[in-house]
């Protein structure tokens, strides 16, 4: 579940009978007396100390989705590896595997699924907390288990065999490659938060635990939270070539999610920092958050003083995404519902009747649906976008550029690529006036994975960056602080 096992994201409903310790007053408190009385418990809370009957939904045809698709630019092939190789981009959600033919480039197919490390947590923290704690094994055995199966999915549907791929290319933020590298991740946990590696290296793929032959390239990472993925987003974005940084106007790349990632290209000097958003983006400790799948709202409009909910899947609506909370937010600041500090105001609008009361504050129902936003997802989520947003002021503040001197902002990543752009300028998540310059480049992470496997001068370009880029460190940066402190509240419209 999304807080692995920490009582705090409430997602983990079962019903279960038999040799249990009592509830306590703090669980009894969050289930309605139908749910008590049909022995509904939430998991974390509940201890058994003898035999059990436990119940779980097992309706699993929940289409979730994870982005796969990338803009990848014009360039020649020359490759470095042999007739077949994988590009792999492991997210801390999900991981995007690509199959090529390595003499001309060709995407042979592709395959997708959710990272399975999401057992202990579904943010970078909690694992490495879980790590620290003794089950690195358990999370760099589940992470390997996975890509050995995406491997095996890839060479299946191509009619290979696993002898036939000989390079393969894994990026993702530091800590996801030192959780599946199982290394010990203490030195990115605590100040000063020092990598012990920077990886840029190969390996072969059995000390991985693949069965398959392959050499394995791990790009380098930037810094202890500026992984590979942010370095191969950036040969995708076209902010360095084999030829070197590119001289242009300023342009901003931001990789939003759990762990916002983003770089600043102006007059030829990289900037880049990351900052930790949490996991609201992803729908975990929403209230009624969910995954990007069917069931979930992923569109909300206001038009005319009516709110429109599109649900994916043309179904029920069950919870609500990232994409739609942004949505959702934004609409009921336009209505009134919300005041610029995030408070939701209980009268002096036509929406009263859908207020109600969620653990002793105020909430919304969107109407036409059983769907709730609460006081507490509305904190979470000013919280998320505060983060980013500063990030992205910060870096502008050390270019000595202003925010309207910005000629572009490119977003990637899986949440980044189905948000809406003025939504996102309606709460504050990007400053305002940049929803008109915003333009979304898809998976760059898997992208640029590709160009590197596709091109040994895009290899040597990748270990080069780590060296030309300029890392901002936040956790002590007084004018991150600062526009923290100012981002939280919402801005005029």
């Amino acid at each position: 579940m999304p807080c692995g096992g920490k009582k705090r994201c409430l997602k983990c409903k079962v019903k279960v009978t038999g040799a249990l310790l009592p509830m306590s007053a703090h669980e009894t408190s969050l289930l309605s007396d139908e749910e008590i009385q049909n022995n509904i418990r939430y998991a974390c809370m509940t201890e058994a100390v003898g035999d059990i009957c436990l119940y779980l939904d097992t309706h699993t045809d929940d289409g979730v989705t994870v982005l796969t698709e990338w803009k990848l630019p014009m360039f020649e092939v020359d490759r470095w590896g042999g007739d077949y190789g994988i590009a792999v981009d492991i997210g801390t959600t999900t991981i995007a595997a690509y199959l090529y033919r390595l003499s001309d480039g060709e995407l042979i197919s592709s395959v997708s699924d959710q990272n399975p490390q999401a057992l202990y947590g579904a943010d970078i923290i909690s694992r490495i907390e879980r790590a620290i704690k003794g089950d690195g094994d358990l999370l760099s055995q589940t992470i390997q288990t996975a890509l050995s199966r995406l491997f095996l999915e890839l060479v299946s549907c191509a009619r290979l065999t696993p002898d036939a791929i000989d390079s393969i290319v894994l990026v993702g933020n530091t800590a996801m490659l030192y959780l599946l590298c199982g290394k010990n991740p203490v030195s990115i946990a605590y100040a000063p938060f020092k990598s012990e590696t920077y990886f840029g290296e190969s390996l072969p793929a059995k000390a991985l635990n693949f069965s398959l032959g392959a050499e394995v390239y791990l790009p380098s990472c930037i810094s202890a939270y500026i992984g590979a993925d942010m370095t191969s987003a950036l040969l995708a974005a076209g902010f360095y070539d084999v030829d070197g940084i590119i001289e242009q106007r300023s342009v901003l790349l931001a990789d939003i999610g759990t762990n916002g990632e983003i770089a600043l290209l102006h007059d030829g000097k990289l900037l880049c920092c990351s900052t930790a958003a949490g996991p609201a983006f992803e729908g975990a400790g929403i209230f009624q958050g969910m995954a990007e799948k069917k069931g979930a709202i992923g569109r909300v409009r206001l038009i005319g003083g009516k709110f429109y909910c599109t649900v994916l899947g043309e179904t029920e609506a069950k919870g609500i995404c990232g994409s739609g909370l942004l949505d959702a937010v934004a609409s009921m600041l336009d209505a009134g519902i919300l005041d610029e500090t995030g408070n939701i105001n209980p009268d002096g609008h036509n929406y009263t009747s859908f207020i109600s009361e969620v653990e002793g504050q105020p909430a919304f129902t969107l109407p036409g649906t059983s769907i709730i936003i609460t006081q507490k997802d509305i904190r979470a989520l000013q919280l998320a976008k505060a983060a980013i947003c500063a990030g992205i002021m910060t870096l502008l503040d050390e270019a000595g550029i202003s925010a309207e001197r910005l000629s572009h902002l490119l977003i990637a990543g899986g949440f980044g690529s189905h948000i809406n752009p003025y939504s996102a300028e309606r709460i504050g998540l990007i400053p305002k006036g940049y929803a008109d310059k915003t333009s979304f480049i898809g998976n760059a992470a898997g992208a640029g994975a590709s160009m590197i496997l596709l091109n040994r001068r895009y290899r040597m370009a990748s270990e080069l960056i780590r060296d030309i880029a300029d890392h901002i460190d936040l956790s002590c940066h007084p004018a991150f602080t600062e526009h923290f402190v100012e981002q939280m509240v919402f801005p005029e419209n």
